[in-house]
């Protein structure tokens, strides 16, 4: 019997059920219902062991995603909660086996790393992206930002301006405040529908606040770039003229359109790895964000050896969190493949429905991430504009979501220069999307 049927014939939980799979996991024997097998999705090759398409139903759970928006929504319903940075599907199959496995021993005394994790997270980024992580070189973090948090800490001991490109991922202006710091923006303009990189204002704002780390997300969250060798090259020799550190977030590395390449930073050329930490996690790629399991590295061992002398001396993790991670990267690599196909079918659909139904919202295809960055200007204008201490953002959020049922995140939560933009997850199966879209555009209709 092959691996793939045998998960088939010991499936997920549904609804229900998930009472009666613990229980029976508590009881010593994992027992894991057999369920449909994959339905098609046009000319996707799809593994028969998970459905994509299946309408899973994450309400009752108490999540951020769907309990969280509908608790602060209310009275409004919101069918269709498209802000956080999650995915709707059921999980890699065999991340659930495991997990349940290790849940029917009914002791949580002190646990170590799970055999071969490090050896998994190496040849996971060494087969899919052609980066050697060094054995030794790799610490674990709760989350990526956590990671973040302790290379600031230890890296910007003179307590300057920490340089970001915006619009960026909001999570760094957090955890910049988190350690006392200053957030720099760096605004990145817009050339034929793609952000690109201000070197030559990035230069200056370096030398003017005297930077020394500068915190960067590849592909980027929110605008979806994969940057190219060229581009962080250039950027990379500005740091290295200027002797600023490069803190490279790459937990979306997983997820790259099909017409793009995702490059990781510290393969560009030794010079910029030995300037550099990289910072990675399931959590993205695998749905496994509640698992708090992260890992970074860098091929410069001394800002490792700095880093765990520093305090972040933290090497095992939740127990479930690295039998997760490992589950993930042993098994999970088909899954991810179809994932990326789906969630580039996605992408298209968004694409074609607003240019044809709402083309007051711009959308052109992004690269990397699951994340689309929508450009809702013309919308917050027919909404008259914020009144009183209103945002853009928050106009046009409080419109979907009482009109429509949809929540997507205000633009600029992002950077001062996202104005009018808004992010909207795309994680979700086709119908849910078309769903929202649908009530997006009756909702702009009756404008």
């Amino acid at each position: 019997m092959t691996e793939t049927s045998k998960l088939n014939r010991r499936f997920f939980m549904k609804g229900a059920g998930a009472t009666a799979m613990l229980g029976s996991a508590v009881g010593g024997g994992l027992v894991i219902p057999a369920t449909a097998s994959a339905k098609g999705m046009g000319s996707m090759n799809m593994s028969m062991s998970y459905d994509l398409n299946e309408e899973f139903n994450r309400i009752g759970s108490g999540d951020s995603k769907w309990d969280g928006i509908r608790n602060r929504a209310r009275p409004f319903d919101v069918p269709f909660p498209m802000g956080v940075a999650d995915m709707d599907f059921r999980t890699l199959p065999h991340i659930t086996e495991a997990l349940m496995k290790r849940m029917g021993h009914q002791n949580w005394g002190y646990q170590p790393i799970p055999p071969y994790y490090y050896e998994n997270i190496i040849a996971w980024n060494k087969k899919r992206y052609n980066q050697t992580v060094k054995p030794g070189s790799i610490l674990n973090a709760h989350g990526v930002l956590d990671g973040v948090l302790a290379i600031l800490k230890t890296h910007n001991t003179e307590g300057n301006k920490v340089l970001i490109f915006t619009p960026g991922y909001s999570g760094f202006f957090g955890v910049i405040r988190n350690a006392q710091f200053e957030t720099l923006e760096c605004p990145m303009p817009i050339v034929d529908g793609r952000y690109e990189m201000d070197l030559d204002l990035m230069a200056r704002q370096i030398d003017e606040e005297d930077v020394k780390v500068m915190l960067f997300c590849n592909p980027q969250n929110p605008t979806g770039n994969c940057w190219t060798v060229e581009e962080m090259r250039k950027m990379g020799d500005v740091c290295l003229e200027k002797g600023v550190l490069v803190v490279a977030d790459e937990i979306h590395c997983d997820f790259v359109n099909k017409h793009a390449k995702y490059t990781p930073y510290a393969t560009i050329g030794e010079k910029y790895a030995m300037t550099s930490y990289t910072l990675k996690s399931t959590s993205k790629s695998f749905n496994l964000a509640a698992q708090h399991v992260a890992y970074m590295f860098s091929d410069n061992q001394e800002y490792i050896d700095t880093l765990q002398k520093n305090g972040h001396q933290r090497r095992s993790l939740n127990a479930l969190g690295m039998i997760a991670c490992n589950a993930a990267y042993l098994h999970g690599a088909q899954y991810m493949d179809d994932m990326q196909s789906y969630i580039d079918g996605n992408c298209h659909f968004l694409e074609n429905f607003l240019a044809e139904n709402i083309p007051d919202i711009k959308y052109k295809v992004h690269e990397g991430t699951y994340l689309a960055f929508i450009d809702c200007t013309a919308i917050a204008a027919k909404l008259g504009g914020p009144k009183d201490d209103q945002t853009v953002g928050k106009l046009v959020q409080d419109f979907f979501i009482q009109k429509a049922g949809v929540n997507i995140n205000p633009g600029e939560s992002y950077g001062k220069n996202a104005v009018g933009l808004m992010r909207m997850n795309l994680a979700t199966t086709h119908k849910k999307l078309h769903g929202a879209l649908n009530a997006m555009k009756k909702a702009v209709d009756a404008i």
